[in-house]
């Protein structure tokens, strides 16, 4: 296999030097890749969940750090009909549970787990509801960030 792919060669002119510096990198690669979401994510305890219909909020709730399960019910309309969802808060997570089998046939939404940070989200596409949660110690102003 190895001489198929001409490895032989590159093992030969390659110096412990090289092997460092391409070990460094790939270390540092997936260290980054782990450590990303928490450099990123804000540690603030001011934390609210948004709950969001077709990119229209509908509930916002301040996420507390409790032991202890709290359920949140809300209500939505869609298509005509009100409809009710219901938040899991525990241990400053939440979850949000399975809605009617009529707007969302398949629990994809349910089974996403629970989520704790600003980069996390839980989606119900049929209907396009949305669970974030946002933290309010950082301004808006303070993001400097230019797309194209």
């Amino acid at each position: 296999m190895i001489k198929e792919l001409n490895l032989g060669q590159l093992k030969e002119i390659t110096t412990r030097a090289d092997k460092i510096l391409i070990l460094s990198i790939l270390l540092l690669s997936i260290l980054m890749f782990f450590l990303t979401p928490k450099i990123i994510a804000d540690s603030g305890t001011n934390k609210q969940i948004v709950i969001t219909l077709d990119d229209q909020e509908l509930y916002r709730y301040r996420l507390e750090k409790d032991n202890r399960l709290k359920k949140i019910k809300f209500d939505f309309n869609f298509e005509g009909e009100t409809y009710q969802g219901v938040l899991r808060i525990k241990d400053g997570k939440v979850k949000l549970d399975r809605l009617s089998q009529d707007i969302s046939p398949l629990p994809i939404h349910s089974n996403m787990g629970w989520i704790s940070e600003p980069y996390q989200v839980i989606v119900c596409l049929p209907i396009k509801l949305s669970v974030t949660i946002e933290s309010n110690s950082k301004n808006e102003e303070e993001i400097d960030i230019m797309s194209f």
